[in-house]
């Protein structure tokens, strides 16, 4: 029995494309996962504490900070992005001090074994520092600073996912937001992170 031509052709056409979707998928399943190199994004969460004179007017505190992460040679990364926190004046009840950073840092680190990734960091930033009402009554006024990160962490990779740790030591540069001497101080935070590569 013969088969018309269309219905022949759409046959050849068919015994074709299967074995090329199927090495097509192969490939895919066959890719590996994104490592350190490739962009992604992150989540930051953990303690902050003030130091100094502006330490000993604020108590503990948490923060939370999102960042996009890209790398540019095999050793060196760059990440930018958003860090929050808050912290309550151990004097002035029911009084914060928010703080909103926008930062830039540049990491150096070597990739061991694939899976780990030890760096250390610098940066610059600004963050904008907002006392709530009770603290404003007390002569602590919201202000814009700069801010110079230098931290120290370790990343872990598994598949596409990255988990870590790291602490940061944050020069604050700009006063006169506070009366007498009391924002005279650092920002020290600690914390861990869970983030993606794409």
């Amino acid at each position: 029995m013969e088969l018309p031509t269309w219905r022949t052709g759409i046959l050849a056409a068919t015994l074709w494309a299967v074995p090329s979707l199927a090495q097509d998928t192969s490939r895919k399943q066959q890719q590996a996962a994104p490592g350190f190199g490739a962009p992604g994004l992150t989540v930051r969460s953990g303690l902050s504490t003030y130091t100094g004179h502006l330490g000993a007017q604020t108590g503990l505190g948490t923060f939370f900070g999102l960042q996009a992460d890209a790398q540019v040679l095999r050793a060196l990364g760059v990440e930018a992005g958003y860090e929050g926190s808050a912290n309550g004046f151990e004097d002035l009840p029911n009084a914060t001090l928010w703080r909103h950073n926008l930062s830039a840092v540049a990491k150096l680190g070597p990739t061991v074994r694939e899976r780990w990734k030890p760096f250390l960091g610098a940066g610059v930033g600004v963050s904008y520092l907002d006392p709530t009402s009770g603290a404003n009554a007390s002569g602590f006024d919201d202000t814009f600073i700069a801010e110079f990160p230098l931290t120290a962490g370790l990343e872990y990779r598994f598949s596409g996912v990255t988990a870590g740790a790291r602490a940061t030591f944050r020069v604050l540069t700009g006063g006169d937001w506070a009366p007498r001497d009391e924002d005279d101080g650092n920002l020290f935070n600690a914390g861990l992170s869970l983030g993606g590569r794409f």
